[in-house]
């Protein structure tokens, strides 16, 4: 992971916003294999009477999901998708909802800026609700269900976070430190990214106006 240019970036702005230090080891990615398959054809005599006819019913295949390239991202950078279970039992996947803005939070309970700007997410999702062109998930990064369920019920948040026990999906977006939360507009790609926050109140406003000018594009 590569921290040197996110860690830059926080000390430029250390009086300004606050960071938790990345504790996480990302596990090397696992490489995918894909299975091929070869077809021997060989040409065969046929007399002009015989007539051989084939019906192919193919429909077109899904775009192979999209992983990433398990790189620091960059605003214009296409966003890895992910499947996550979430808090409530239900599922998140981010092919499901592409066609929409899509914010997404990583962080951790024993990160106090992440904890500090939660209820921006709970605002914003109050804001759009459950069923609008804007989707918001938090993923925690790393810990346990319980200690997670824990926190929630605690706080009572309703916004959508998601478990990230193995830190997959964080390691699908590096970063050296957290909170770090990520715009992804309706095409898929990454329109903003924010390292870092200050107070609830503030994080609200710019996330808002990041969330509306990906929703005007």
């Amino acid at each position: 992971m590569k921290k040197g240019i996110a860690i830059s970036l926080v000390l430029v702005s250390a009086m300004a916003f606050s960071a938790c230090a990345d504790k996480l080891t990302p596990a090397t990615p696992a490489s995918v294999v894909s299975e091929t398959s070869v077809t021997e054809t060989s040409e065969t005599e046929t007399s002009v009477s015989e007539t051989v006819s084939t019906t192919v019913d193919e429909e077109p295949a899904d775009e192979e999901y999209y992983y990433g390239d398990y790189k620091e991202l960059k605003e214009g950078d296409r966003a890895p998708w992910f499947k996550a279970t979430l808090v409530d039992g239900s599922s998140f996947d981010i092919k499901d909802n592409l066609g929409k803005v899509i914010l997404v939070n990583f962080w951790a309970t024993w990160c106090g800026p992440c904890v500090g700007e939660m209820p921006a997410f709970e605002s914003l999702y109050s804001d759009y609700g459950p069923d609008s062109d804007v989707v918001i998930v938090a993923v925690d990064c790393a810990e346990g269900s319980r200690i997670v369920d824990k926190f929630v019920s605690e706080n009572g948040y309703s916004f959508p976070i998601a478990y990230d026990t193995d830190g997959e999906i964080c390691n699908q977006y590096p970063t050296g430190g957290i909170p770090y939360t990520v715009i992804i507009g309706k095409d898929g790609y990454i329109k903003s990214i924010h390292l870092g926050a200050r107070d609830a109140e503030y994080q609200y406003q710019i996330y808002k106006e990041d969330i509306e000018a990906a929703l005007a594009e």
